[in-house]
């Protein structure tokens, strides 16, 4: 991959975060840092669990297990950290 491919790809990703933060009604910490880091892990994660042979893609990006890896990985740290605020107090 090439500067430009990477760069396309970190745009991707910024924006399909960027809609996952948006249906979760999560606000990631570190912000825009925190969006690329759990985007690139969501999308490493959908598609070890949902393939990468099939979907829709983007510049090599693929949008449906990027999408979905990054709503389960949200909602997974949305509900660890509900768990520490409750123990906290």
């Amino acid at each position: 991959m090439n500067i430009i491919g990477f760069i396309f790809t970190l745009i991707i990703t910024i924006i399909i975060v960027g809609i996952v933060e948006k249906i979760s009604k999560t606000k990631l910490p570190y912000g825009w840092i925190g969006n690329i880091i759990v985007g690139f892990i969501g999308g490493v994660l959908g598609q070890y669990v949902l393939g990468n042979t099939w979907g829709p893609s983007i510049f090599g990006v693929l949008i449906v297990q990027l999408f979905l890896g990054s709503l389960a990985l949200i909602l997974i740290g949305k509900w660890v950290m509900g768990l520490i605020a409750k123990n906290r107090g």
